[in-house]
C-alpha cells in the first residue's frame, strides 16, 4: 500500500508563483522520497507529482503542468525511455533527466535519442545533480523569457493590428498615393485581404430616423455596420469598413467578375444591404458608391465620388443608393454669398431683437437659394460656415460665444450634419437664433443700466491712480466686462477711446504740476506714469505743441 499511494500525497501541491514544476518517476519508493525531501527550492524547482512508474506519469501530467521530468530508466509497466519517448511527442516543452544505475552506452544512446536533457547515475551525486538542475533552471529561464517576450509581441500587434489597418486605408484615401508594390507589401504585412478583380468605394450615412437631431446611438451604429459586413461576406465581396466620424462609414470593396458587371452586381448587393439595416436597426442609410476601378490605388477617386454624391443626397427626405455618375462632374453655378444680409441678420441678433433676427435669418436663407436649389450638404455649409464664423466673432465682444449661450461648439458642420433633412436643420437654426437674440437682449439689458456706471468707476480710478500702470485688460477687469465690450462702452459714453482719455487725463496732470518750480520735468513724468523721460516729453509736446520745459517757462513768463 505505501508504494502505491506515496504519489498521491505529491500531486496536491500548489507550485509557488514563479517556480519551476517538477515531477519524479522512480519503482523505489525510498528513492523517491529522498528526492523528494532534496532542496528543490533553492534552485526554484517545487515537486508536484510522484509516480511510480511511466504510465502513472503519463496519467499525471494529463491533469498536471510539469516543467521537468526526473525519471529512473527500468521500471515496470513503462521504463524511462519509453516514458521519454512519449513526453518528446506530446509534451516536446518538458525537460527530462534520466537516473540510472547501468552505465551501458546503449542506455544514454537511448535516452539521447528519445530527447533527454540530462543523463545521470545512480547513485546520484548531489553535486552533479545541484549541476544538472541549476543548468536547466538556465535553459527555462531563456525559454520563459523567450515565451513571454513572443506572448507580449502577439498581444501588442493583435491589439495595434486594428488601428494600423485603420491607419493604411485612412492614409490610402487622405494622402498621397504610394507606389503599387509598396501598398501591397503593406497590406500583407497588415493581413488585408483584397486580391480580387475589381475596387471600389462606398460612403455611408446611417441616420435614427426617429429623432430630430439625428443622433445615432453607437450600439445602433455597430449593429448597422455588423449586418453591413455580413452581408457583403455573404456576397463574396472583400471589403474592409472605416469609421470616418459618427454614423459615417468608408467601405472599400473588393470582387471579382461575375455574370452580372461588377457595378450592377454591387448595387443588388446595397440595396439588400439597405433594406436589411433600415428592418433590423430602424435607421436608414444614404449610400453614394463611386466608380469601379481594376485597381486598389483608385480606392481615393472611387471614395471620393462616393462621397460626393452621399453628401448631394444628404438632405433628401429618404434614404437610399445613389450611384456616381460622369455628369455629376459638370460645374452647377451657385449663387454669390449675401453680405448684406448676413450683416442685416447679425446685427439684429446682436441687438438682442428677435423679431428682425428670424426676418433677416429668412432673407439670408433665401438669398442663398437653399429653398429653391437641390439641397446639397456642401453648398449648405458654404453659406453657414461663413456667416456661423462671423457671429462667432461678434459675439466675442459681449464676452460670450456660440458654446456658452447655445452650447454649439465649432465647426458649424458638426451641427449641421446632425439633421437629416433640409426643413429639419431650418427650424434648428432659427430655433438657435431665436434663442441666441433673446440671451444676447438679457446681456444688453444688464449691461445698459451697468456700463454707465462702470465708466464712471474707471473714470475715477483713473483720476486716483493716473501715476500707476494702467491698461484696458484690468480696468475692465475691474468693472467685470469683456474687454471688447468695455471698449465699445467707455467710448459711448466719453466720446473718446480708453488711450486717449487716459494719455489727456495724465497731460492735465502734467500741466498742473509744471506750474510748480519746485519739481524737475523728469520727476513730473514719473508722477503722471512715464517712467521714460523722452517718451514723456514726445507725448506732451504732440498733446500741446510745446516741450514741458516750454510750457513751464510760458506759465513763468505770464
Amino acid at each position: 500500500m505505501k508504494r502505491s499511494s506515496d504519489y498521491d500525497r505529491c500531486k496536491g501541491v500548489n507550485p509557488m508563483d514563479g517556480t519551476y514544476k517538477i515531477m519524479i518517476v522512480d519503482d523505489e519508493f525510498e528513492i523517491r522520497e529522498g528526492l523528494n525531501a532534496y532542496y528543490w527550492e533553492r534552485f526554484q524547482f517545487q515537486v508536484i507529482a510522484c509516480a511510480a512508474n511511466g504510465k502513472q506519469a503519463l496519467d499525471l501530467m494529463q491533469r498536471n503542468d510539469v516543467d521537468v521530468v526526473l525519471t529512473d530508466i527500468k521500471m515496470p509497466v513503462m521504463d524511462g525511455i519509453e516514458l521519454s519517448r512519449a513526453i518528446n511527442l506530446h509534451y516536446p516543452h518538458v525537460k527530462i533527466v534520466i537516473l540510472s544505475g547501468y552505465k551501458e552506452f546503449s542506455y544514454a544512446r537511448d535516452a539521447l535519442q528519445a530527447g533527454v536533457s540530462e543523463y545521470l547515475l545512480k547513485p546520484v551525486d548531489l553535486k552533479n545533480l545541484s549541476e544538472s538542475m541549476m543548468k536547466l533552471k538556465l535553459e527555462l529561464d531563456a525559454e520563459r523569457e523567450t515565451s513571454q517576450r513572443l506572448q507580449a509581441y502577439e498581444n501588442q500587434l493583435a491589439s495595434s493590428l486594428p488601428a494600423a489597418r485603420n491607419h493604411f486605408f485612412q492614409a490610402l484615401i487622405d494622402e498621397p498615393l504610394p507606389e503599387y508594390h509598396k501598398a501591397k507589401e503593406e497590406m500583407s504585412l497588415l493581413e488585408i485581404e483584397m486580391n480580387a478583380t475589381y475596387y471600389c468605394c462606398a460612403a455611408v450615412k446611417l441616420e435614427a430616423t426617429t429623432r430630430q437631431d439625428n443622433a445615432l446611438p453607437d450600439s445602433v451604429a455597430a449593429k448597422a455596420q455588423g449586418i453591413l459586413e455580413r452581408h457583403l461576406e455573404a456576397g463574396q465581396c472583400q471589403s474592409y469598413t472605416l469609421r470616418r466620424k459618427a454614423g459615417e462609414l468608408a467601405v472599400f470593396l473588393n470582387l471579382n467578375a461575375t455574370a452580372v458587371p461588377a457595378r450592377r452586381s454591387l448595387s443588388l448587393l446595397w440595396e439588400q444591404i439597405i433594406s436589411s439595416i433600415e428592418q433590423e436597426t430602424g435607421c436608414r442609410s444614404i449610400v453614394g458608391l463611386g466608380e469601379v476601378y481594376q485597381s486598389l490605388l483608385s480606392f481615393p477617386d472611387s471614395y471620393k465620388q462616393a462621397r460626393s454624391v452621399m453628401e448631394r443626397n444628404t438632405f433628401l427626405e429618404r434614404g437610399g443608393l445613389f450611384l456616381w455618375d460622369t455628369a455629376d462632374e459638370q460645374h452647377v453655378e451657385r449663387k454669390e454669398y449675401p453680405y448684406s444680409h448676413e450683416t442685416k441678420l447679425l446685427d439684429a441678433v446682436l441687438e438682442g431683437n428677435l423679431d428682425n433676427s428670424l426676418l433677416h435669418f429668412q432673407q439670408f436663407w433665401t438669398s442663398c437659394g437653399l429653398d429653391s436649389e437641390r439641397a446639397e450638404l456642401p453648398v449648405v455649409l458654404k453659406y453657414l460656415a461663413p456667416l456661423f464664423t462671423m457671429l462667432e466673432r461678434r459675439l466675442d465682444l459681449h464676452g460670450a460665444s456660440l458654446e456658452s449661450i447655445a452650447s454649439l461648439p465649432m465647426p458649424i458642420s458638426e451641427f449641421v450634419e446632425r439633421f437629416p433633412t433640409l426643413s429639419t436643420l431650418k427650424i434648428a437654426l432659427e430655433r438657435l437664433i431665436s434663442d441666441i437674440a433673446l440671451q444676447i437682449k438679457h446681456v444688453n439689458d444688464d449691461v445698459q443700466t451697468t456700463s454707465h456706471s462702470a465708466v464712471q468707476q474707471v473714470k475715477k480710478y483713473i483720476e486716483e491712480h493716473y501715476s500707476e500702470k494702467i491698461t484696458l485688460n484690468q480696468m475692465a477687469e475691474l468693472v467685470y466686462l469683456n474687454p471688447s465690450y468695455f471698449s465699445i462702452q467707455f467710448k459711448k459714453e466719453t466720446g473718446t477711446n480708453f488711450i486717449d482719455y487716459l494719455k489727456n487725463c495724465r497731460m492735465e496732470k502734467a500741466k498742473e504740476l509744471l506750474r510748480r518750480i519746485d519739481l524737475k520735468v523728469y520727476e513730473i513724468g514719473e508722477l503722471v506714469g512715464y517712467q521714460d523721460r523722452k517718451y514723456f516729453a514726445t507725448t506732451f509736446k504732440s498733446h500741446t505743441k510745446l516741450t514741458p520745459l516750454e510750457y513751464r517757462q510760458s506759465f513763468i513768463t505770464y
